[in-house]
């Protein structure tokens, strides 16, 4: 598999950016920059970048019919980008005073699945939970980690992945039912190398890209959690990655400059920017959550 360099297509300086979700019917890629209440866009065609103020410090976005479905701090709502409008639309109860959701995705039946955290990353206190389209939440009853990053599903829909970060962990897990987890495991681990795993997608053929944080690198896995791939990045702090462009071969990375030294800053004049890589493997169109 042929891979190009990554590219910077968006100096945008986030001190976080994450959550990067492709829009096939606008042609768009958009992402999110919570720690400052940011969202993101990046068109491809004419190579300019916008950025929009939230009500809110959404950490992940995904695709609801024409509008961005966004969660952050301890709520869930629908951001119209032609309006600029946000509509609340469910919050989560019963949380660790402290705890905001951090990571989250669509499901292949619609539904949006998301964990909280420890906001001060000190405790182990994470919950998983299930947003059907009806608005219903309900509790996926995982052990609790200290950061949870990722939640992506095998093409088939028979398998989910998710990260422990702090303990260098990617995780995989029997989904049954569509509706809840079973069989937890370890599907590989970066203890071995320099980063800590974050965000994650799946392409067509099954393989799992995670961007490692402080790994300066994107690693791809088989099915079977062996390395297949690594990308090098120009910056340390990589968080997400998805699949855009009308062919589905361009991958969109989000990259964090928050908590670099001066001196690494230097070093990484683009950390915190959107980069783009060409790849002639083929990703997969990401699924909207189908609810109102």
């Amino acid at each position: 598999m042929h891979l190009f360099e990554p590219q910077c297509v968006a100096p945008t300086s986030c001190l976080l950016g994450q959550s990067p979700v492709w829009s096939p019917s606008e042609g768009l890629l958009w992402w999110v920059d919570p720690n400052r209440a940011k969202l993101h866009r990046y068109n491809p065609k004419t190579g300019n970048a916008r950025r929009y103020d939230l009500p809110l410090k959404a950490s992940v976005i995904a695709l609801s019919q024409g509008e961005l479905l966004m969660a952050g701090e301890l709520e869930i709502g629908f951001f119209d980008p032609s309006t600029e409008e946000y509509t609340k639309l469910v919050a989560v109860a019963d949380e660790a005073e402290g705890n905001r959701i951090n990571c989250g995705g669509v499901a292949p039946d619609g539904s949006f699945w998301f964990a909280t955290m420890d906001s001060h990353e000190a405790d182990a206190r994470s919950s998983w939970y299930r947003l059907a389209p009806d608005r219903t939440i309900a509790s996926l009853k995982q052990k609790p980690v200290v950061i949870p990053s990722s939640a992506c599903f095998s093409p088939d829909g028979a398998t989910f992945y998710t990260c422990d970060t702090t303990e260098q962990e990617i995780h995989s897990f029997d989904v049954e039912d569509g509706s809840r987890l079973a069989n937890r495991r370890i599907f590989s681990t970066t203890s071995s190398g320099a980063g800590y795993p974050d965000g994650s997608t799946i392409d067509s053929e099954g393989y799992l890209w995670n961007a490692e944080w402080d790994g300066a690198r994107l690693v791809r896995y088989s099915p079977e959690g062996v390395i297949d791939r690594i990308v090098k990045l120009p910056v340390s702090r990589i968080t997400g990655c998805c699949f855009g462009g009308r062919d589905l071969k361009t991958l969109y990375v989000t990259t964090a400059r928050t908590g670099l030294t001066s001196f690494q800053l230097d070093m990484q004049p683009f950390a915190g920017s959107l980069f783009a890589l060409q790849t002639e493997i083929q990703g997969r169109r990401s699924a909207e959550w189908t609810g109102r």
